[in-house]
């Protein structure tokens, strides 16, 4: 039996495009409003650029946002620089404000993906900062590759050229509630599905974090060298804890490295979201705390290694729905459809 061919998407109209576009809008500016407005990673890249960069050099801004890496090139002398911008939105803003700037005449601006595009010679210094939701998944990686072998010029400078995934024990007040705040009902069943999930670390609370050991990096990544046959997005890591019972989640970051000694540690940075990665408390006890991060970032363990006989502890999304779908099946309830 043939199986029935898929119908083509059909084309959107023009004001179909202009609806979308317009109602995406809002999320865009906010989001690149929070990067130009992030002091601790203007002043990490503009230092870089600034060390990086001589009058007459090629620059190429891979990611460009609204442009300001290519039009500080261009201020700085390049002799010839490059916006490449995904994002359709931000082609016209990059344009004005190249204008504003008095560099339009400078800057070439390209709409497209970097794997997609093409572009003659190669350039002396890339900044790019493609990270996706997954920035150290396959994807990225095989980016960041593509780049430096079509792109970059001998002897030429990757902005960044090393990106790390930091990790350490944290003490997470947010874990340590079973009961509704102020009603004395228990909640370990809701508890113990969030568990099973990874959660968002906001720059504001980042602050607050009380770190049990100092972070070390769990994935690492050089961008000159790397290749996607080499590298694994699995990360692992260990901690020696004076006290293991205090810890209940492992928070991680990204930290970005520049020109080797410029770093960026994306948990200083309000652009970046740090994670936490939750699980149920350990006995009371000094030890190491061993944690196991999988490839896409979804799933996690916990073990002890000083302790041979304790069985590992694992979480994942499937674990949760797993057992919600188990409990949907025992809990007595009523189901109304919806009218017709």
């Amino acid at each position: 039996m043939v199986k029935p061919t898929a119908k083509p998407e059909k084309p959107l109209t023009k004001k179909e495009r202009d609806e979308r576009l317009a109602a995406h809008l809002p999320s865009v500016l906010q989001y690149h409003n929070t990067m130009l407005t992030d002091k601790v990673r203007n002043k990490l890249l503009q230092k870089a650029i600034r060390k990086a960069l001589r009058p007459g050099m090629s620059f190429l801004d891979i990611g460009a946002g609204t442009g300001v890496w290519a039009i500080l090139a261009a201020k700085l002398g390049a002799s010839r620089v490059v916006a490449i911008e995904a994002e359709e939105s931000l082609i016209p803003v990059i344009g004005r404000l190249a204008q504003e700037n008095g560099v339009a005449d400078k800057i070439e601006i390209v709409h497209g993906r970097s794997n997609d595009v093409r572009l003659s010679g190669r350039f002396d210094v890339i900044v790019s900062e493609i990270f996706d939701s997954n920035a150290f998944g396959k994807e990225t990686i095989g980016s960041f590759v593509d780049i430096r072998e079509r792109f970059l010029a001998k002897d030429g400078i990757l902005i960044p050229e090393k990106f790390e995934l930091m990790a350490a024990p944290i003490a997470d007040p947010g874990q340590a509630a079973a009961e509704a705040v102020g009603l004395g009902i228990k909640t370990s069943f809701l508890r113990e599905l969030k568990l099973n999930h990874s959660g968002s670390i906001n720059y504001a609370s980042a602050s607050t974090l009380k770190f049990l050991a100092e972070p070390i990096p769990i994935i690492s990544i050089d961008f000159r060298t790397v290749t996607n046959e080499s590298y694994s997005a699995a990360g692992e890591g260990t901690w020696h804890l004076r006290d293991l019972a205090k810890a209940d989640a492992i928070a991680t970051f990204p930290r970005s490295t520049f020109l080797g000694d410029i770093v960026m540690n994306a948990i200083d940075s309000q652009s970046w979201a740090a994670s936490s990665y939750p699980f149920n408390r350990l006995e009371k006890g000094s030890g190491r705390l061993r944690f196991k991060l999988s490839p896409d970032s979804s799933s996690w363990s916990i073990s002890l290694p000083d302790s041979p006989g304790r069985n590992e502890l694992n979480y994942s999304p499937v674990f949760a729905f797993t057992r919600l779908k188990m409990a949907q099946k025992t809990a007595p309830h009523r189901k109304f459809r919806k009218r017709q």
